[in-house]
């Protein structure tokens, strides 16, 4: 899937990117094997995502914190640091970038040797960093109410029941 495709399908639904604010995106979603790999070849440098992740993982953190705070259910300090550890953990945000179907898995760049019978190995892990890259990505270019909003669909909110239907 091109990441044109990717960002167009919720939870992003961005269409219309820059050519600048693609390569951010891009970078979001390309694992460090895929850029050794570039380099490796001769190519041109290709960014991997890691810078990104570096600051995407402090504004999950943030927003995160930001949201347990304004919710007085959450109480203590002990309670909140209870809830901020749990919810940033790179399982948790892996479990629920795949439950909410953000599809992260088909849109991540992956060097050769994360290839297994055409099968991309994906961690948890990568899949986590991606994520936070991708907040990281979508705040440098829209700014810090799209991160949350972000965020908030997929590791905050309450996951929607499915109908008798099995309809979402």
């Amino acid at each position: 899937m091109s990441v044109r495709q990717f960002l167009a399908r919720p939870p992003f639904s961005l269409r219309g990117l820059s050519s600048e604010d693609l390569a951010v995106f891009c970078a979001a979603l390309t694992h460090d094997s895929y850029s050794n790999e570039a380099r490796d070849a001769g190519l041109p440098p290709v960014q991997c995502y890691e810078r990104l992740e570096f600051l995407g993982d402090a504004i999950v953190e943030f927003l995160v914190c930001e949201a347990a705070y304004s919710d007085e259910r959450r109480g203590t300090e002990g309670s909140l640091t209870d809830f901020k550890i749990a919810s940033v953990r790179n399982e948790h945000i892996s479990d629920m970038v795949l439950e909410r179907g953000v599809g992260i898995d088909g849109a991540l760049r992956v060097g050769n040797g994360l290839l297994e019978g055409g099968a991309k190995q994906i961690s948890p892990k990568m899949r986590a960093d991606s994520f936070e890259a991708l907040v990281a990505a979508l705040y440098l270019t829209s700014g810090m109410d799209a991160a949350r909003d972000l965020v908030e669909r997929v590791l905050l909110r309450p996951p929607v029941p499915c109908s008798a239907d099995r309809t979402c």
